[in-house]
């Protein structure tokens, strides 16, 4: 076995100067390279921060020139303004007394337009009959003369009365009177210029008759006239106040029993209407501003007023989403659309007016109304800021892939010098390891021939016997200097690939036997006991029978090392899935993990030989190695710190006929650090 190559402290210190040098300007490199990329990068932003800033201001020009051109037409003729009939925009005119609105009514006005006084002296006789007297049929009688007056305000007064008489005299024993209060009402609604309480007669009359149409059960006739009076209020025929529309909306609903329809915008334009109508008379008439932009939500729609006043006169522009889309932002958006940008709106209130609002503000040219003395806040920021970005740093890229270059080619040059170095101060140690194991190996022998020698020399008529002993000692000295020597040129002809292999046919049974019996009797008589199961069945094996004998020697002989004080050693040889395997296990110090893929590298020796002072060169698993591919076959360990070890040498069976004598060429000459399991003992 073998020990792992360490560092010496000159080659070390060495190694991490050299480091040192790299790494000085690859970090120069990287830190002059993220100061350009950063510099690119503002350059970049500022760009685009540039470019977003000028098409803020166009756009801003032409927003200002599409709304003055509107604003001017608020002083000329309404007709002249671009609203279409089934537009979301209307013209409203403000005075003292009411409001009009073109070019079409409002579905609720914010102030009811003055009306004739209701004729209240001629209906105080019969109403004394109704109230007081408790005498609804003279009440009723009186209401019926009354109908006939010239006078469209008496008659529809009276034709009120004569109904709510009628509905108290109807019941279930004289439905009649209740018939005929649903024709007083059906003649009550012929009469529409007349008011009852500020209101149309032919509103209140059409909706008292729905009422008394769900009160009969009568619910085909109510939802056909509910109907109607929806589709008529709903197309503003009459001018009334939001509270009356909404009181009469929610009833008519209930009546027609289905989803309410959609008013869209023109619930928004009446809402704005009323919302200008309460700041301009009811709260702040006396500072209204002669002139003015403002952009508002009402009932969820976005909604922009522009008015002028003049004297008592104030004329407002209610524009909805489409007349702001077709008027004044299709145009100078189109331009801002065309580079590329992406334009969002808010009103005074920051509800988003036009596109989606931006998240990040220092990513856009905000532009607030106080400033443009737009109606709205501008907001102008980049469809892609990514793409701008990349689109605008081209050469950013470029620095960063060449410097990304040039930082990997310095990193990986100073790697591969690096581990070149340290691979040439390994082997350099290794091979003086080599050459310091070797001479320690060649030193014990030749100790004990010079011992002997000077003994015989010294005493030339020692007894026989004594000679005798001498002689075996010189001789096993002789024998031990000569295995190392032609361990070492086999192995130098191994790696050289000069070594060839004479393959023959032999029983594994006895061929093994042999190799263990001369082991026996050589090496372990009064060292070891060696042990041996070997199936006499086993088949047989094309080996060279000297570098087969070589390979289970060095193996026997680890295994006597590495047992301790009182070795034993175990062979045993089986047949495993149609090959040979030959095992040779100890009792001893065992391996440790991760030294068991490096045991088998040339030179390289464990831990265990220095702990327990093992002599050895770094050379015999290697060779075992060697060997055992060059027949075809693989060699394994299995180990652990303090169980023994187990080596075991798998070869190819083959038939038990004779063969004639194979010449097998070597192996390829294989280089150190070619294979990193090159074997080693």
């Amino acid at each position: 076995m073998a020990t792992p190559f360490a560092w010496p402290g000159a080659s070390r210190r060495l190694i991490l100067s050299f480091v040192l040098v790299l790494l000085v300007p690859a970090v120069a490199v990287v830190w002059l390279g993220a100061r350009l990329i950063e510099q690119d990068r503002t350059l970049a932003s500022r760009q685009l921060r540039e470019r977003r800033e000028s098409a803020a201001d166009r756009l801003i020009a032409g927003l200002e020139q599409a709304v003055s051109a509107t604003e001017r037409r608020l002083d000329g003729d309404p007709a002249g303004l671009p609203i279409r009939p089934d537009d979301d925009a209307v013209l409203v005119t403000l005075r003292p007394g009411g409001i009009e609105a073109y070019p079409r009514d409002l579905l609720y006005v914010p102030v009811l337009p003055p009306g004739p006084p209701e004729p209240t002296e001629a209906f105080e006789r019969a109403e004394v009959l109704e109230f007081r007297a408790q005498d609804a049929r003279g009440a009723a009688a009186l209401y019926r003369a009354l109908a006939t007056s010239p006078s469209a305000a008496v008659r529809a007064g009276a034709l009120l009365r004569l109904a709510r008489t009628l509905r108290k005299t109807g019941g279930p024993g004289d439905p009649g009177d209740l018939d005929e209060a649903l024709r007083v009402y059906a003649d009550l609604a012929l009469i529409p210029d007349a008011h009852l309480s500020g209101l149309p007669a032919d509103l209140v009359a059409r909706r008292a008759r729905c009422n008394l149409l769900a009160e009969l059960g009568r619910d085909t006739e109510l939802g056909r006239e509910a109907r109607a009076l929806q589709r008529d209020l709903l197309a503003a025929r009459w001018p009334i106040d939001q509270g009356t529309f909404l009181a009469y909306s929610e009833q008519i609903d209930r009546w027609v029993g289905a989803e309410p329809p959609v008013t869209g915008h023109r619930d928004a334009l009446s809402d704005a209407s009323a919302w200008v109508w309460r700041h301009w008379v009811d709260a702040d008439r006396g500072v209204f501003p002669a002139a003015g932009r403002r952009a508002l939500r009402f009932a969820g729609v976005d909604v922009t007023l522009l008015w002028q006043s003049s004297g008592d006169r104030l004329v407002v522009l209610v524009a909805g989403p489409r007349f702001q889309q077709r008027e004044w932002f299709e145009g100078p958006l189109s331009a801002v659309d065309a580079r590329g940008l992406r334009v969002a709106l808010a009103d005074t209130e920051g509800q988003g007016v036009l596109g989606t609002l931006p998240t990040d503000v220092s990513a856009t040219a905000p532009r607030t109304a106080a400033v443009t003395q737009l109606p709205w806040d501008v907001f102008v920021s980049s469809a892609d800021v990514g793409a701008d970005l990349d689109a605008l740093a081209t050469r950013r890229r470029l620095l960063f892939a060449g410097l990304a270059l040039l930082v990997g080619l310095v990193l990986a040059g100073g790697y591969f010098i690096v581990r070149a170095v340290s691979r040439e101060f390994a082997v350099a140690q290794l091979q003086t390891d080599f050459v310091a194991a070797v001479s320690h190996e060649f030193r014990t022998p030749l100790t004990s021939l010079r011992q002997f020698t000077e003994l015989l020399n010294d005493d030339p008529d020692q007894p026989v016997a004594k000679r005798r002993t001498f002689y075996q000692a010189q001789a096993r000295a002789t024998d031990r200097l000569r295995r190392l020597v032609e361990s070492l040129l086999d192995f130098g002809r191994m790696e050289a690939g000069a070594r060839p292999y004479r393959l023959e046919r032999r029983a594994t049974a006895p061929l093994v036997r042999g190799i263990v019996e001369d082991f026996r009797r050589e090496v372990a008589p009064d060292v070891c006991t060696v042990e041996a199961s070997i199936a006499d069945d086993c088949g047989a094996v094309d080996v060279d029978p000297e570098a087969f004998a070589r390979a289970l020697w060095n193996l026997l002989d680890n295994a006597v090392k590495y047992s301790g004080a009182s070795p034993a050693v175990f062979v045993k040889v089986d047949v495993r899935d149609g090959a040979v395997a030959i095992s040779v296990r100890d009792e001893g110090v065992g391996i440790p993990r991760d030294e068991q893929d490096e045991i088998f590298t040339k030179f390289v020796r464990g831990t265990a030989s220095r702990t327990h002072g093992i002599k050895g060169t770094g050379i015999g698993l290697a060779m075992v190695r060697h060997i055992v591919e060059a027949h075809g076959g693989t060699v394994s360990v299995e180990s652990a710190p303090g169980a023994g070890s187990t080596f075991t040498i798998v070869l190819p069976a083959v038939a038990h006929a004779p063969a004639a004598t194979v010449d097998r060429e070597p192996p390829r000459a294989v280089k150190d650090g070619d294979n990193p399991r090159w074997l080693a003992s």
